[in-house]
């Protein structure tokens, strides 16, 4: 158990080198990336939504699954929070908001639960329902912010902007959930081997429905600050966000086939990718080599990442079976 936590570190910390070196590299070919208003204002900002996404979507493969909606599922939400409130008012737009991205993620749930469709599939088709969804009920019009939004898009507190503090605060729970809890082992053991859990008594149609709906509902959140900054949303905005969430948390070192994966690696992927979208861009790299560059970086995480991923999976296996007898006796 000890061998394996000290990969976890090990692996963490060359993450955060990685981080270090791409952040050096950019500091010297443009100062000004060095401003902290420029740290803050752009480079962690405009990453939060897709960092808020990435600690769900990290509970989703971590059990074999995968969610290809939560970028529509935010902008739908955000569009729908933001008809409610032109109609009806400032509540019923966060009521709405909120039912709409728990509802979507327990769509998901529940086909993939128990309807036994795969994840990929399940999500892939209601990706492009909540896409139709958002274009039908807008008919291609932008939707926009209101009060409350503006309030998550505009606040700032202690000069660091409110959005920035709602994804610590987010991630520090994701953090405990998964590492420090018997939900974050059973998910690891669903992952691993889901009928042997199922079997063990653990109830995994339930936890996998759970997990969409968190999901959907951080989705909502994250719908909130998404309209609060840009102040206006359309049906497509969130087409590629759904692949930027699952990079963040691929590079964190999640394998796709579930049972490994790591919440503190997670947010070390967000932080690199948001490095790497604001320094290029400061840069003035032109868009088609930023993309070719953190395709590279992923490329590279993955390439480290599988020399031990065996051998962490077979650690795994055994710290979480031992984990279920030491509870079962108990």
């Amino acid at each position: 158990m000890e061998k394996n936590r000290k990969y976890k570190v090990t692996f963490n910390m060359a993450l955060f080198l990685i981080w270090v070196v791409i952040f050096a590299a950019i500091a010297l070919g443009s100062p000004s990336f060095l401003k902290p208003a420029y740290i803050i204002n752009v480079m962690f900002r405009n990453i939060v939504e897709i960092g808020m996404a990435a600690l769900p979507m990290t509970l989703i493969i971590i059990t074999g699954g995968i969610d290809l909606s939560v970028g529509n599922i935010m902008i739908l939400s955000a569009m729908m929070g933001g008809m409610a409130a032109a109609g009806m008012g400032t509540g019923a737009g966060i009521i709405v908001t909120i039912l709409t991205g728990g509802i979507c993620g327990l769509v998901n749930g529940i086909i993939i639960a128990k309807a036994k469709i795969s994840e990929m599939v399940t999500t892939l088709a209601t990706m492009y329902l909540f896409l139709g969804l958002a274009r039908g009920i807008s008919h291609g019009d932008s939707v926009y912010s209101y009060d409350f939004t503006n309030f998550f898009g505009n606040t700032s507190i202690a000069g660091i902007p409110l959005q920035i503090w709602i994804y610590v605060i987010l991630a520090v729970f994701f953090i405990i959930l998964l590492g420090k809890t018997t939900f974050g082992r059973k998910l690891y053991s669903i992952g691993l081997n889901k009928n042997a859990t199922k079997y063990s008594g653990v109830n995994t149609d339930k936890m996998q429905i759970l997990i969409y709906v968190i999901c959907g509902l951080i989705c909502a959140l994250a719908a909130f600050i998404w309209l609060g900054r840009f102040t206006s949303v359309k049906y497509d905005a969130g087409t590629s966000f759904n692949l930027k969430v699952i990079t963040v948390v691929v590079l964190g070192g999640t394998s796709i086939n579930g049972g490994i994966g790591d919440m503190k690696g997670t947010v070390l992927g967000t932080l690199i990718i948001a490095t790497l979208n604001s320094g290029l861009t400061v840069l003035n790299i032109p868009i088609d080599v930023q993309t070719i560059v953190q395709g590279v970086v992923l490329m590279i995480a993955l390439i480290a990442y599988a020399f031990v991923n065996s051998k962490a999976k077979k650690k795994k296996i055994i710290a979480v079976s031992a984990k279920q007898i030491s509870e079962s006796q108990v």
